[in-house]
């Protein structure tokens, strides 16, 4: 909101200038002739400015004041920057004109820029705030109304054109709805960097805030970029756009940042999947840039932000979603009347994950209940609401089939304790008294067939209904032991699956590597000379890394390079050993220490098979006694874990 108190908005006296610019309409060089009626126009245009919410132009205040422009944008340029503080204030406004023909993806082609001149009233007390707060507003509707009718979104695929153009360019702030805006309040009187602030701070930024808070824009903070202009980032408050935006930028370190990294040797290649849910990698590739890096690095802070904003949203639209589910799956077994297997019921086609039969089981309408008998395990559910057709439901099956589940299960869910009225009751007790006679003693339920009697007594009840429950529990322990068992079987076929997946894609990278080395050989055939000169080459790093590994120091790239004395730039060097070391120089990454090992450490070929044993068993008593020790080294046991799973993964794979 716009501060009354700004000294932007300051202007002289009403009395005092009056005074002042008569004077200078007196001179006897006529140099300021008319420069008081342009005065008196614009005060008039300012002390109607409640009615008719305008204030004049060069334009008007020429019609109204019969002076040539040329005098007027003189005097005004004179009483709005020359005089301290000054006699007129010069203001900015947006107007939108929605005729216009023009490009529709251009701001301009709509709003129009406008700039205005008030002389406040003596009500005002030396101050513009009335005004420049109007006006504000005027361009705040003006904004929405371009916006809402007229504004066209380019699309995806341009975006991603335009945020790659942008960053290659480092000037990625030029793609902000902020720059955009910002660019429509350029006004021809400011010529110094003092008036095109104060323009900002009267104009820009409070119908920036305004914008953001009709939820025309969306801003967030990036407090880690290092120009101010990145700091405060305004785009169009449009889901589908602000979700492209984060994809193009994804996009541009998915195939420009990293692919540049991965020639450097700092990364390794990733899969597909990855990028569906980028954050580690971009934590991790953010470890390696630093301000030198521009607009790059500024995209992965902003992506990381975005990422946030966006994994909250859909998290967001997903409880929304499992709410509605929810509330459908409730409508569904209130609809029911009548018990329902829960296994039987689907989402979207889908059986109930577990996070989904928690959210359903922890409703205060339903009532659950585990049966199982010798054969099967189930589990029910039944909507309190329906208890009564449950019932019913329950007695026609029973009279029809003999079939008494529904009976012992809406036992098992204890429904009589839901039930307010003792028909209902009366009726259940009488169809599960009905229901218990097979479970009578063979001789006592014979006679009384005989007599033709089919009715259990009373006192009977108890015995059997005790008797059905240690049976039942007896079952569920059975059955559930059994689906246990069942379950772990599915993990063990579901892992060795994925386990002959994995070795098949080993096999088909290991395959890949191959012949990419045969394919590489021609590159190395040169004349003898070079040859031999490759070769020395090699050797020399080979001994340089040899010699490190044995004083127990962890050679990288830097530390070739100082050894190697200039031989090598950093750029030829990592070539050299991407065609020339393939299969005699391996690396490997430090986990968790990127300040002091920033780059892959280097170890050679013939020195693992020579010493990859002895390796493997000292780094492996290191890890274990770092991860027995109550404060143990971070650092030692970082290196020692990093090695022990680069071992374990490249000692097999060495022909002795």
């Amino acid at each position: 909101m716009l501060d009354p108190n700004l000294p932007e908005l300051r202007v002289f006296d009403y009395t005092a200038c009056l005074q002042k610019v008569q004077a200078m309409d007196s001179r006897g060089d006529f140099s300021f002739k008319g420069i008081y009626k342009v005065l008196l126009v614009i005060f008039e245009w300012t002390d109607k400015f409640l009615q008719n919410k305008a204030l004049p132009n060069t334009e008007q205040i020429e019609r109204d004041s019969s002076v040539d422009r040329d005098r007027i944008e003189a005097y005004v340029n004179d009483l709005c920057f020359k005089q301290n503080p000054p006699v007129l204030k010069k203001l900015n406004v947006l107007e939108f004109h929605p005729n216009e023909p023009g490009d529709p993806e251009n701001a301009r082609t709509y709003l129009k820029h406008n700039t205005v001149f008030a002389r406040p009233t003596t009500a005002d007390g030396g101050t513009a705030f009335r005004y420049a707060l109007g006006l504000n507003e005027h361009s705040v509707v003006a904004i929405k109304s371009w916006f809402e009718e007229k504004r066209k979104y380019s699309g995806k695929e341009k975006m991603k054109k335009v945020i790659k153009a942008a960053v290659d360019a480092n000037r990625l702030f030029d793609t902000y709805a902020a720059t955009e805006i910002g660019n429509l309040f350029q006004c021809p009187y400011d010529k110094t960097k003092q008036q095109k602030d104060a323009t900002i701070v009267i104009h820009l930024k409070p119908v920036l805030k305004q914008l953001v808070d009709d939820k025309i824009l969306f801003f967030f903070r990036n407090d880690n970029a290092s120009r101010p202009g990145n700091k405060s980032v305004f785009i169009y408050n449009k889901p589908s756009e602000i979700s492209d935006r984060y994809d193009a930028y994804v996009d541009y370190v998915k195939n420009t940042i990293y692919p540049a990294l991965q020639k450097l040797g700092v990364v390794n290649p990733l899969s597909e999947e990855v990028w569906n849910s980028p954050r580690e990698i971009l934590v991790e590739i953010l470890g390696y840039m630093n301000d030198s890096y521009g607009d790059q690095k500024t995209l992965i802070e902003e992506t990381l932000v975005l990422n946030e904003i966006i994994e909250k949203d859909r998290e967001k639209e997903e409880k929304q979603k499992r709410k509605q589910q929810v509330e459908e799956l409730m409508l569904f077994l209130e609809q029911a009347g009548r018990i329902i297997e829960l296994n039987q019921l689907r989402v979207s086609g889908e059986p109930l994950s577990d996070e989904f039969r928690s959210i359903l089981m922890s409703h205060n309408d339903l009532l659950y209940a585990e049966y199982a008998d010798r054969k099967i395990y189930n589990e029910f559910i039944l909507h309190k609401g329906c208890i009564l057709q449950a019932i019913e439901s329950a007695k026609r099956n029973f009279a029809a089939k003999r079939n008494d589940l529904e009976i012992r299960v809406l036992n098992v869910m204890n429904i009589t304790v839901h039930l307010v009225e003792e028909g209902p009751k009366r009726i259940f007790e009488e169809i599960e008294a009905r229901s218990l006679f097979q479970f009578l003693p063979f001789l006592t339920k014979l006679w009384r067939m005989m007599i033709g009697s089919n009715a259990v007594h009373k006192h009977e009840i108890p015995a059997i209904k005790a008797r059905l429950q240690q049976q039942l529990s007896k079952d569920l322990v059975a059955q559930k032991n059994i689906k246990i068992a069942q379950e772990k079987e599915r993990i063990v076929r579901a892992r060795l699956k994925e386990k002959e997946v994995q070795e098949k894609e080993d096999e088909k990278q290991t395959k890949s590597s191959s012949d990419n080395d045969s394919d590489s050989e021609p590159v190395k055939q040169g004349t003898p000379e070079e040859e031999k000169k490759w070769k020395e080459s090699m050797e020399s790093i080979v001994r340089i890394l040899d010699e490190a590994w044995d004083f127990g120091i962890y050679p990288d790239r830097e530390y070739v390079l100082t050894k190697l004395s200039g031989a090598y730039t950093e750029e030829n060097l990592i070539f050299f050993l991407k065609k020339f070391g393939g299969k005699e120089i391996y690396s490997f990454p430090v986990r968790n220490q990127r300040e002091k090992f920033p780059w892959p450490i280097l170890v050679s070929a013939s020195y693992l098979k020579r010493q990859g044993k002895r390796l493997l068993e000292k780094v492996s008593e290191e890890s274990n006694r770092q991860r027995n020790e109550k404060f143990p080294n971070q650092e030692k046991f970082d290196i020692a874990e990093s090695l022990l799973e680069f071992l374990n993964r490249i000692l097999p794979r060495l022909k002795p």
